[in-house]
């Protein structure tokens, strides 16, 4: 009854903007597939079927203002999330403004949308980053400007962020890009502050380069973060007496994404895009014998432009304290068909 309530008060909302808006544009994407897991039946099962989806709405009110809705949907509760709503202002030729629930702009990785991904998911490092707060959305107010080649003289892209969520965590997001023809180089920095019992602030910092040519591309990613989570659960022991023990975690990573395209020309599969994904995570710098190699290889198998056929061999190597070898436990292989709109 809920789900009804809210689609239907969706829908009169997206109405009611249609009055006063100049235009909407609707836009999103759909897919299904099968993940087969190398885990213990206990942990969950070896073998998934799945759909998602996204639609997006692009309400338009004058040339200057712009709002957008996001809304997902999955298989694995049934549930829709409205995953985001944000307004964007633009009166100046180098200053935009936008506000809403929006990504934080920490990295390349994390600014590229789901259904533009070269891999079905993104890679553990990105991942793990995210799950300590250095990405995913929250409530912003975002000062930004993208590069166009329309303005090839400015040659840069800047994004500062100030967000707020319900968890007393606030921060700030600040992202700039060097644009050199088609490939760039850019530096993240974020700082955020968790509140409330065992107030923890943190740092952390990305660096990242892309090179795109007609058949060939290739991302590099580095992070250097501050883990508040596990520094508020240090704190914790500290006052309590428990134990001496340090309490800043530091996490870093590094991705390596590189894929080729051929086009084929066939009727069938027009174009085929293999690729290599290659992670290396360690959770805490000061354990550095524990560590995550991840390593994806893979094809999208292109129908056209927007329907492809998505094949993943996904296989994660970890040590820790509980193992003196490396398991492949969450290793998996993935098929999808997305399809986009």
């Amino acid at each position: 009854m809920h789900k009804i309530f809210f689609f239907c008060t969706v829908l009169l909302a997206l109405f009611v903007s249609s009055i006063y808006s100049q235009d909407i544009e609707f836009s999103g994407w759909g897919a299904t597939g099968i993940k087969i897991y190398d885990r213990n039946v206990l942990l969950g099962y070896s073998q998934e079927m799945y759909y998602e989806g996204k639609l997006q709405a692009e309400i338009e009110y004058n040339d200057n203002i712009e709002a957008q809705l996001d809304f997902r949907g999955n298989s694995v509760d049934n549930s829709l999330e409205f995953r985001e709503f944000s307004v964007k202002f633009d009166y100046a030729e180098k200053l935009r403004w936008k506000v809403g629930n929006i990504k934080k702009p920490f990295g390349y990785e994390l600014s590229v949308n789901r259904e533009h991904l070269i891999s079905v998911d993104r890679s553990i490092v990105n991942k793990r980053i995210s799950e300590i707060g250095y990405g995913g959305r929250s409530v912003s107010i975002m000062a930004y400007y993208k590069y166009s080649q329309k303005r090839e003289e400015y040659p840069y892209s800047y994004f500062i962020s100030v967000f707020k969520d319900n968890s007393l965590t606030s921060g700030v997001v600040t992202r700039g890009i060097y644009h050199a023809g088609n490939n760039s180089y850019g530096i993240s920095y974020m700082f955020q502050n968790r509140g409330g019992v065992n107030a923890v602030s943190t740092h952390g910092f990305a660096a990242d380069f892309l090179v795109k040519k007609k058949d060939y591309s290739t991302s590099v990613e580095v992070f250097f973060v501050q883990d508040p989570v596990e520094g508020k659960i240090r704190e914790a022991y500290e006052k309590e007496n428990i134990t001496n023990i340090n309490e800043s975690v530091f996490t870093a990573g590094a991705k390596i994404l590189t894929s080729l395209e051929y086009k084929t020309d066939a009727e069938v599969i027009s174009k085929i895009e293999p690729f290599v994904l290659a992670s290396f995570l360690i959770p805490e710098m000061e354990e550095t014998d524990n560590h995550v190699i991840q390593t994806v290889i893979g094809a999208n198998f292109y129908f056209n432009k927007k329907i492809r056929l998505r094949f993943n061999g996904d296989l994660v190597l970890t040590k820790n304290e509980l193992n003196d070898d490396y398991i492949t436990d969450e290793s998996r292989v993935i098929l999808e068909m997305q399809v986009r709109f």
